[in-house]
């Protein structure tokens, strides 16, 4: 566990409330001085003494850019970022190695629909997120012999064998969430969510946190298994000293093992630690899991809101019910699935995946690859959560758009 703590007085408020009281109590440039001003002991008992400015009670600690960044990606998106037909053939074949968290069975529902709609088998192995099941998912893949493979999330040291395999047999590898890219080749042709990606995640939870903080102490949650987490946690940790110098941020990181099981009680031991303590920020949406019903077992629940990040229904429905957590940075995960199937046909077809143009709002020096995948991205809120059962569409009806690009 790391432990992270940074200034915990909010300096520059209070500098600005002192400034306000001596500006309350200053003359009047208009008013007219009497002659013999009276001595302070004749002044009426009853006179009222000026009062100083209050400061707004929903100051935020945030800077201008955290809040027009956050203004910005709470809007919903309407349309795919690009729109470039490609040619398809029927009667290829996909095979899916899926690893074991919760969204990768998300992204899975929608790969298998895609390839229904394009006319391809669809395969998959699954893996328990361990170097040996990864190995042993891909060495189902080659068996397979399919003409192009998925994966996500696991570093490629873990199948680097697999991996040399495949690309001697001229087998693209369409992937998503590894730490790396958008084209980092070696073997894999593409990486639809990549480590600029990520790290923007983790700014715009930093921009959630510093704008919807009222006492600027604040919990990142780190889940470091995960390569592309540590990266989610770095973007957070930059963004966060930059927009809310006066914030107090403390960060701890925890197991696998421990979602579900310790970090429900973990939570709650922070909460009851540092009573000031209004915001969460957790790397990972599943981490959620258990943890509002220990905060409401110790009556807790109104202390401190949540926002994380590539969450589905468990966190939507917290969202919506007002348990605990309040926003996700959210990830279309079914749409995932369309888009790899997509990128896959582009790559097979003899051309690159195709990639989008990042937004203004999301342009950071040095990350030059944030939101090339083209997937939408939206900060959710209860009030643009339709359905908190269902997954986040993204883009609605993006089903029939894809199917326009593929020709149908």
């Amino acid at each position: 566990m790391k432990t992270n703590d940074r200034s915990a007085l909010r300096l520059v408020a209070g500098l600005a409330v002192a400034g306000l009281v001596l500006a309350a109590c200053g003359g009047d440039d208009d008013a007219t001085p009497a002659t013999d001003p009276p001595a302070a002991t004749d002044a009426p008992a009853d006179e009222p003494a000026d009062e100083p400015a209050d400061e707004p009670a929903d100051a935020s600690l945030a800077s201008a850019e955290a809040e027009a960044r956050v203004d910005t990606f709470l809007q919903a998106v309407t349309e795919l970022p690009f729109n470039e037909p490609v040619a398809t053939e029927a009667g290829r074949s996909v095979f899916y190695v899926q690893c074991g968290v919760a969204v990768c069975a998300e992204i899975a529902e929608g790969v298998e629909a895609a390839a229904a709609a394009i006319g391809w088998d669809y395969q998959t192995a699954s893996h328990q997120d361990t170097p040996e099941t990864v190995a042993s998912a891909f060495d189902a893949a080659i068996a397979a012999q399919p003409d192009v493979v998925l994966t996500s999330g696991n570093p490629r040291e873990w199948f680097a064998p697999q991996l040399d395999t495949l690309e001697e047999q001229g087998i693209p590898v369409v992937a998503w969430s590894l730490p790396e890219s958008y084209e980092p080749g070696d073997g894999i042709s593409v990486n639809l969510l990549t480590q600029d990606d990520y790290y923007f995640y983790g700014v715009l939870m930093a921009d959630y946190a510093a704008v919807n903080t009222t006492t600027g102490e604040i919990l990142f949650v780190g889940l470091p298994t995960f390569p592309v987490l540590s990266i989610v946690q770095e973007g957070f940790e930059t963004e966060i000293a930059e927009v809310c110098p006066d914030c107090s941020v403390k960060v701890i990181e925890v197991a696998v093992t421990d979602l579900g099981t310790n970090l429900p009680g973990i939570v709650v031991s922070e909460l009851q630690t540092n009573p000031d303590l209004d915001m969460i920020s957790y790397a990972f949406g599943g981490m959620l899991f258990g943890v509002p019903e220990a905060i409401e077992s110790a009556d807790l629940g109104d202390q401190a809101a949540a926002v994380s990040q590539a969450g589905g229904p468990l966190n939507f429905g917290l969202i919506a019910g007002g348990q605990h957590q309040t926003a996700e940075v959210a990830l279309a995960s079914e749409l995932m699935g369309w888009r790899a199937i997509d990128a896959a046909a582009r790559i097979l077809d003899g051309g690159d995946a195709g990639r989008a143009d990042t937004p203004d709002a999301a342009v950071i020096d040095g990350r030059p690859d944030i939101l090339s995948g083209g997937l939408p991205l939206q900060i959710l809120e209860a009030d643009s959560i339709d359905d908190p059962s269902a997954l986040w569409p993204g883009v609605v009806g993006f089903q029939d758009l894809f199917a326009e690009l593929w020709g149908d």
